[in-house]
């Protein structure tokens, strides 16, 4: 028996009633969760003493419904990887790292059609910006090297940022040809754009050639819109200046971007 098929009454009629009362759409978020459950179920690994299942699903919709399903990307997000997770719980199955849910459009595919494929793969570190199993881009990437912040000694000045920990940040992209692109974010300033210049650079022709900046302070990340033509967005909402949050999703244009930090 499937591991969907196997879903209590109670946990179906919830998730069913939550994704009818929220969602519109070609495609209807039931059904992107059946997906997923069946990916884990197909996909899953057996040692000897665990179940191992995806931790990385990529889902594929046909480029307009992509477009439709936009906007609410970041919450249909967040309860998707609460769902696996759950399921995952549920069979006592493991997950290497947290899960990821990525939104790719597939020409291929017809109006109100979806496709998930799931994978393993475990959360690394690296310093720096840097790209991860990273698909294939027109443009080459944009060098960090050349963004690498200078200190300069300050007499009498206590280095008040030594008692907060070493930033681990990280921006994963959720949308479009380069999803499942990761920026690993620094102490110094980075500014995200469509310019060559800009240390994230998003190939979206409805962001700012200028979009945004972030930077590290006292613990924190920074998210500050540059004056953006269309606006910079966290979790729905457009701001001017915002401190990040692990899990929050930053919209700027038609692009999606996953804010957390690094375990």
């Amino acid at each position: 028996m499937g591991l969907f098929l196997s879903i209590e009454g109670s946990l179906e009629k919830y998730i069913e009633k939550f994704f009818h009362d929220k969602y519109k759409g070609r495609v209807h978020p039931l059904e992107i969760a059946k997906k997923l459950t069946r990916e884990m179920r197909d996909r899953k690994r057996v040692s000897i003493n665990h179940t191992y299942v995806p931790n990385k699903y990529l889902v594929y919709l046909y480029p307009e419904d992509l477009q439709a399903v936009i906007p609410i990307v970041p919450l249909l997000t967040r309860e998707l990887k609460d769902y696996v997770e759950k399921k995952a719980a549920e069979k006592k199955h493991i997950l290497i790292a947290p899960p990821q849910i990525f939104f790719q459009a597939d020409e291929n595919l017809e109006t109100g059609q979806l496709h998930v494929e799931g994978s393993f793969e475990e959360v690394k570190i690296n310093k720096g910006v840097g790209v991860e199993n990273e698909p294939p881009l027109a443009e080459k990437d944009e060098e960090d090297e050349k963004n690498t912040l200078c200190f300069k000694p300050i007499k009498n000045v206590i280095p008040a940022q030594n008692n907060f920990p070493e930033p681990k940040g990280q921006l994963i992209l959720n949308t479009g040809t380069a999803v499942g692109k990761t920026f690993y974010l620094k102490t110094s300033p980075m500014i995200i754009g469509r310019h060559d210049s800009c240390d994230i650079i998003l190939n979206d022709h409805s962001v700012s050639r200028h979009q945004a900046k972030i930077e590290y302070q006292q613990g924190k990340y920074i998210l500050t819109d540059l004056e953006s033509t269309n606006g910079t967005f966290v979790n729905g909402k457009k701001i001017t200046t915002h401190p990040l949050k692990a899990g929050d999703t930053i919209k700027a244009g038609t692009s999606l971007l996953l804010f957390n930090f690094l375990p």
